[in-house]
């Protein structure tokens, strides 16, 4: 079926921002970044693509959305109804069931300005149907919607306290099925709070809300790109390690800001395709942001990065550096989280590349109080792994069996990069004359 021709009034809106941008900005290029630098959104597009965005504008094929109106206006010098005529009620988003569209919209095919919105409430039934199942999906999305739109907003804000408070304690779930769920699995349930989420952070709030709405974001995003690596995609992942730097900072929290950051490389550093010197450099900028005081983020900041070290190769500076982050440990005030569950963890994995076996296996008791199975099933794993890691150099048929035998038990939906990668430490450290052992052999394949 052909397209419908552009409505005239599209049509002479389109001739009259392309004469008002020749008259008063230019080219398009210069429009196009003078509108993404007016845009306040974290999520706007690259400049290039406005350039697209105003070839349609001004073809009177597209409309252009709430969204960018206030920001054209800005731009031109023109006020907004004088520029684009009165909005109608339709167009002006009244609550988060009407939120501001993201993009242009067609035309061509019945212009909806809440196309987006429309959208958003799809990915949530869909991230809904693999995490509580198809059929209550649909329902469990309009509780949620009812839920949200039953609850007082804050002044000026277009959020309620309940949802920043159900937003933040979202992130305990998440973390739980982050540590023993598929990573598809986890990615829906992210991505159903984040489709929430999202619209409210393209708009300006209170500043005491923006930095409760920012934390809560922070934490999403790099979960949402801890599990991006998990399903192989980096670029997907890059895209929301900025993100969730951004919010973190954006937050106001210091030790959000480190945090995040470490997280980022806990989640890089076992990709051989990395580059260690970067991500070296991206800790020690986390362990600076956690500051002086002895926290458990600094901790964790600080045996990060001993792990990125161990993996470098520099067994002596990663020793001396975790050794550091074990005195922070024993400065930790009792009322204050001390994170000793990272301390272990990380204690494993530097002293058992490092070559040393007693100290690596008194790591492995103490962090296998915090990581069983049952409730952490991939820090479970990659514990074993290291433990064969620990005995790779004296005898390493042996422990090549055991991590065979480690990841075998895996079932194969399971076998997520953190675990294979971690797998290969028992390679790294395999005497050359035993890589034609069975065993090693064997290991190289499955992991390769």
């Amino acid at each position: 079926m052909p397209k419908p021709e552009p409505k005239p009034e599209l049509l002479a809106l389109g001739r009259r921002l392309r004469v008002e941008r020749e008259r008063r900005v230019g080219g398009r290029r210069t429009m196009a970044r003078l509108l993404h630098d007016a845009v306040d959104d974290l999520q706007k597009p690259d400049p290039p693509a406005f350039i697209e965005y105003l070839k349609r504008w001004e073809s009177g094929r597209h409309n252009v959305s709430h969204r960018y109106r206030a920001a054209y206006a800005a731009v031109l010098g023109i006020p907004e109804e004088e520029l684009f005529g009165p909005s109608s009620p339709s167009e002006i988003p009244q609550d988060r069931s009407a939120a501001v569209p993201v993009g242009t919209v067609d035309s061509s095919s019945a212009p909806d300005l809440r196309d987006d919105d429309v959208k958003r409430r799809q990915l949530i039934q869909d991230a809904g149907a693999l995490t509580v199942g198809a059929a209550v999906a649909p329902v469990v999305a309009a509780l949620t919607d009812a839920w949200q739109a039953s609850q007082p907003r804050l002044p000026g804000s277009s959020v309620s306290r309940a949802m920043l408070d159900d937003w933040a304690a979202a992130y305990a779930v998440h973390v739980r099925s982050y540590v023993n769920d598929a990573p598809a699995v986890v990615l829906a349930g992210l991505a159903r709070d984040w489709a929430e989420m999202a619209p409210h952070l393209a708009q300006a709030q209170p500043k005491e809300v923006e930095r409760d709405l920012a934390h809560a974001a922070a934490r999403h995003a790099y979960l949402i790109a801890g599990t991006a690596v998990q399903l192989g995609d980096p670029r997907l992942a890059n895209r929301w390690w900025l993100t969730a730097r951004a919010l973190a900072d954006r937050s106001g929290d210091n030790l959000l800001s480190a945090y995040a950051r470490t997280w980022e490389v806990t989640n890089r550093v076992t990709d051989p395709r990395e580059d260690p010197a970067e991500l070296l450099a991206l800790a020690q900028d986390a362990r600076r942001r956690a500051g002086h005081r002895p926290t458990g983020t600094l901790i964790y900041a600080t045996t990060v990065e001993a792990e990125v070290l161990a993996f470098m190769g520099r067994h002596g500076a990663a020793v001396a550096t975790i050794r550091r982050a074990e005195e922070i440990f024993d400065r930790v005030p009792a009322s204050e989280p001390n994170r000793e569950e990272l301390l272990r963890f990380d204690q494993s994995c530097v002293y058992a590349l490092a070559g040393l076996t007693r100290q690596a296996e008194e790591a492995q008791r103490a962090a296998r109080r915090f990581y069983r199975p049952d409730t952490h099933l991939y820090s479970s794993v990659q514990l074993s792994l290291y433990a064969a890691v620990a005995h790779a150099r004296t005898d390493p048929g042996e422990a090549s069996r055991q991590a065979l035998d480690v990841l075998e038990a895996v079932p194969p939906d399971r076998r997520i990069k953190r675990v294979t990668l971690t797998a290969r430490r028992v390679l790294d450290v395999v005497p050359e004359q035993a890589r034609r052992l069975p065993a090693v052999r064997e290991l190289q394949a499955l992991t390769a």
